[in-house]
């Protein structure tokens, strides 16, 4: 720099660029993604309901709506990474919280956390979230307390924030 406030600027501008990177690689951590290809998404087998756009799923629009999806078809069809893509970009591009839980993780954290009275506090962290996936619904039968206790989640979170349900039930 050739003057102390170029100097400053720079020094202001790093340290909001490695504030950001600290942020996004934290939500990162946080969210708990899955491993995702190294490609492109094949959008030729997909479908989508009318009014439903490929940006508007990819940039995460549905979420300011508190809007939800449902992704479903037979087990290689790219719900998982559809999901994790649209996460990936609205942590990085919007600072989004998000968390990704399969049926079976989320209803057994739900009962350990049930069965250790940490209940109300688990909760409270999914209140935080912008955008919870659930991965995986109806391949597993779920235990009758843990499906009550998944269901409290998604009444809580109706019409507060946006689910993406992955689940090879039609």
């Amino acid at each position: 720099a050739e003057t102390n406030e170029e100097f400053l600027l720079k020094l202001f501008e790093r340290e909001v660029q490695h504030r950001d990177e600290r942020r996004i690689n934290l939500l990162l951590k946080q969210a708990t993604l899955p491993k995702i290809p190294n490609k492109p998404y094949d959008w030729r087998e997909i479908q989508l309901a009318p009014g439903i756009t490929k940006d508007y799923i990819l940039e995460g629009e549905f979420t300011k709506n508190q809007e939800n999806l449902i992704f479903y078809g037979g087990v290689g069809t790219g719900k998982t990474f559809l999901s994790t893509l649209i996460a990936l970009n609205l942590m990085k591009k919007q600072g989004k919280r998000v968390k990704f839980y399969t049926a079976a993780s989320i209803v057994n954290a739900l009962l350990e956390a049930n069965e250790k009275g940490d209940l109300g506090k688990f909760l409270n962290q999914i209140e935080k979230l912008d955008l919870l996936i659930l991965d995986e619904l109806g391949y597993i039968p779920l235990h009758k307390q843990g499906a009550e206790l998944l269901f409290q989640v998604i009444s809580m979170c109706y019409e507060t924030k946006s689910i993406i349900v992955t689940t090879n039930l039609p």
